[in-house]
């Protein structure tokens, strides 16, 4: 008995230690993987392609339909999934029957050694996932450990509305070589159900307040038409009194959740349900234009939820679509994506930063205070025209428009310390 005590002791005594080694070892100094891997107007169309070709809305209930995914949708889904938790990259290989990911992800605060590399290889069990290698640095994880880790963590990640709807369409996963083949189950049903995972309890509320009280303004001749800082004053003030003993970014999100659903036009009806009543058509303006306005808070509903990259590259899919036949290509509504993007970042980067834009907000702003002048940027541009003006998207002459549209950016009031 008293040897085992002593054992005891000695494993209570050496399992700091151990666990000090074992995180050395699974630390690194160098990053395996570095993220070059960013949301362009091509990713959005392609997005868009896919969803259009594999619209399931018309098939009949429990009917199975396979999707097939490349090694580059599975990158960039991989890479812009770690940009909203950490810093970090990664980097898939699709091989018949195998799956090879290797990742970094950036530990913040530590002053050495702050990257976890991490080396994947996933097989094909009878159509299921099945980890068969992972090593964390230079600490290689025997399989069974592996295996038991990853079972672990789907445990935890099936409690989650999320999972357990991926868990209840995805049927079958055959890994070909550059492609993973997907075969899904269709519910109806799952519609209605992944909506009403989109929101936590606290954010359904946020959300909902937010809502009836733009109901409310406009009940008393407030925000509907005008200038939209005229609108945001009183809403950010609704803001601050909501957030004295409360989280501040949380609020803004939820704020900006209602002001980007309203200004598309789309989404208030699944965000709350059941209102008793409707704001009024979106017509607040932005140097006189309601698309201005649009554009602003639909970027800056975006942002405020962690996806910038997002908004961007949504934008500018919106122009290059419009320059091959709709209203032509702008970089006036480019200015004012990004100054949405640049707002809504602010508005849910920190809890001071939170609280200063519900400050200057409610104390009121200017239009100049939250989006500079764009009216003199080129715009309406042709497919043809834009081609032999700017020589397209990433030219030279394209990267100097941008640049400059950055700079009157940074020189807003909400933008300068």
């Amino acid at each position: 008995m008293r040897a085992l005590f002593k054992l005891i002791l000695w494993l209570v005594f050496l399992s700091p230690f151990a666990l000090a080694a074992a995180a050395w070892f699974a630390l690194s100094d160098q990053a395996l993987v570095l993220n070059d891997a960013r949301l362009s107007h091509q990713d959005i169309a392609r997005a868009q392609a896919v969803l259009k070709n594999n619209d399931p809305r018309r098939l009949p209930a429990g009917s199975e339909q396979q999707i097939l995914l490349s090694e580059r949708d599975l990158n960039l889904a991989a890479n812009y999934l770690l940009q909203k938790v950490t810093e970090g990259g990664a980097q898939v290989r699709i091989h018949p029957g195998f799956i090879d990911a290797v990742g970094t992800l950036r530990i913040p605060g530590l002053p050495t050694r702050q990257f976890l590399n991490v080396s994947l290889q996933v097989e094909d069990a009878n159509g299921q996932p099945q980890v068969s290698s992972l090593q964390l640095g230079e600490l290689n994880i025997p399989a069974p450990l592996a295996k038991f880790a990853l079972t672990q963590a789907l445990a935890r990640l099936y409690r989650t509305h999320e999972y357990q709807l991926a868990s209840n369409v995805v049927q079958k996963l055959a890994m070909q070589r550059g492609n993973l083949q997907v075969t899904y189950k269709w519910d109806p049903e799952l519609i209605k159900r992944a909506r009403s995972t989109l929101l936590s309890g606290a954010d359904t509320e946020a959300v909902a307040a937010y809502h009836d009280k733009l109901v409310a303004l406009q009940a008393q001749g407030i925000g509907r038409n005008g200038s939209l800082p005229e609108l945001l004053k009183p809403l950010f003030a609704f803001a601050r009194e909501r957030s004295r003993n409360g989280d501040a970014v949380a609020e803004n999100r939820a704020l900006l959740t209602v002001l980007g659903s309203w200004a598309s036009r789309r989404g208030l009806e699944q965000l709350v349900p059941d209102a008793a009543a409707r704001p009024k058509s979106f017509r607040m303006k932005l140097e006189g234009r309601t698309d201005f306005g649009q554009h602003f808070l639909t970027s800056a509903a975006l942002a405020a939820q962690g996806d910038s990259a997002l908004a961007d590259a949504v934008g500018l899919f919106k122009e290059i679509a419009d320059a091959d036949g709709g209203s032509g290509f702008s970089f006036t509504d480019i200015a004012a994506d990004r100054a949405g993007t640049r707002f809504g970042e602010l508005a849910a980067r920190s809890e001071a930063d939170a609280r200063r834009v519900q400050q200057l907000l409610a104390d009121g702003v200017g239009e100049t205070d939250i989006m500079p002048r764009a009216r003199d940027l080129p715009e309406h541009m042709n497919a043809a025209e834009f081609e032999r003006r700017f020589g397209g998207v990433g030219s030279e002459a394209y990267k100097q428009v941008m640049a400059d549209i950055e700079q009157r950016i940074a020189a807003c009031r909400i933008h300068r310390s």
